[in-house]
């Protein structure tokens, strides 16, 4: 480029211009722009974009080439919808598939709808009755044309209607005063009326002193009117004469002696301890004893009370007895808590063989306790 004087060339990063720039002396005209063609700016009139610059904008909308400018307008099916409505505007013609009326349904005008005309949809009256069927306690009636009422149906005997509501009249079945019993009214009773029950007598009192209502301890038993409490073979001991346990249980399983105590000593006093209920008094014993052939021997038995807490000594409770029979007491034993009986059996031979017994009891309060059993 041909270098002017009075000019300066450089890069500048602003460039205030008052009033005019002329391009080669010429400012230009109104509206013109400023124009390069590579190598020299000048001012020109600005062109027009070729209509080739505006394409269609995707589904739905038409571009018509007018020359510039062009045409936009949206692209329609005219069946169910245009652009034909009031000021140009898209309406809806109608819906793309068409209602049509089905059983006992009518239209005004014709047989389908679609939205492009008004009309109205009309139900046909069949006039179809329910069928209804009464079960178990239901009752329907024919009130009328369409119309049915259902209500219960009461057996109007033990339940019935009170205004518009069930209510129970009485039980089926009557409830009769038994023995000591009776009612303010009638001999028995229902529901249907309020009544009172009575004791008819004064009731019986209950004597718990009677044997029936008695539970004795665990080896007491009743026989024949006798109270009696067995004697346990596993209470028995050797006396002090002997150093070592001298008594055993017969296991040789013989009919006669198999399961009783055995003497293996000669002359051996076997003792036992046995504690009296309280409310029982012991007024007798039985023992028994044999040989080894079950034969009945009879020996001395002794019995005394013996003190057990808070003092000593004993009381002898016969002065004599034997195996084999039931003997009494000469002085009764009352069940106490610091009392209990021994028994001493006097063998003779290591033949004896003690089988057990009972000892003897009568009820009543004694030992400070009470009548409780």
């Amino acid at each position: 480029m041909a270098s002017l004087s009075g000019l300066v060339s450089g890069f500048f990063t602003d460039i205030d211009v008052v009033d005019t720039i002329n391009i080669n002396g010429n400012p230009g005209s109104n509206q013109q722009v400023l124009t390069s063609d590579g190598n020299l700016t000048t001012w020109a009139d600005p062109s027009s974009p070729p209509a080739a610059d505006i394409v269609g904008a995707g589904a739905g909308i038409s571009i018509t080439n007018t020359g510039n400018p062009e045409t936009i307008s949206t692209d329609n099916d005219g069946v169910t919808i245009n652009n034909s409505g009031a000021g140009n505007t898209n309406q809806v013609l109608k819906v793309p598939n068409a209602l049509t009326a089905g059983t006992n349904v009518s239209f005004s005008s014709g047989t389908t709808y679609d939205g492009s005309a008004a009309i109205t949809i009309n139900t046909t009256d069949t006039n179809t009755q329910l069928n209804l069927t009464a079960g178990n306690g239901i009752e329907i009636a024919n009130t009328g044309g369409v119309n049915r009422t259902i209500s219960a149906k009461p057996d109007e005997d033990t339940l019935d209607f009170s205004s518009d509501e069930l209510a129970v009249q009485k039980v089926p079945n009557a409830l009769s005063a038994g023995t000591n019993l009776s009612y303010s009214s009638g001999s028995t009773f229902d529901g249907a009326a309020a009544r009172t029950i009575n004791l008819a007598t004064a009731p019986t009192n209950l004597n718990l002193t009677d044997s029936t209502n008695i539970i004795h301890p665990p080896n007491v038993f009743e026989v024949s009117g006798d109270l009696r409490m067995s004697i346990e073979m596993g209470n028995f001991f050797p006396n002090d004469d002997n150093s070592f346990f001298n008594i055993g249980v017969e296991d040789d399983f013989s009919t006669s002696i198999h399961g009783s105590l055995k003497v293996l000593t000669s002359s051996l006093e076997v003792c036992g301890y046995f504690i009296i209920p309280n409310n029982y008094t012991a007024t007798a014993v039985r023992i028994d004893a044999t040989n080894s052939s079950g034969v009945a021997v009879s020996r001395t038995i002794m019995c005394a009370s013996v003190t057990t807490y808070g003092g000593t000594g004993y009381t002898s409770l016969n002065f004599s007895g034997n195996t084999g029979a039931e003997f009494s007491l000469t002085t009764s034993l009352t069940g106490a808590s610091d009392k209990i009986m021994l028994i001493t059996i006097f063998t003779t031979s290591t033949t004896d063989h003690i089988r057990g017994g009972y000892i003897k009891l009568t009820r009543g309060a004694g030992g400070g306790g009470s009548d409780d059993y």
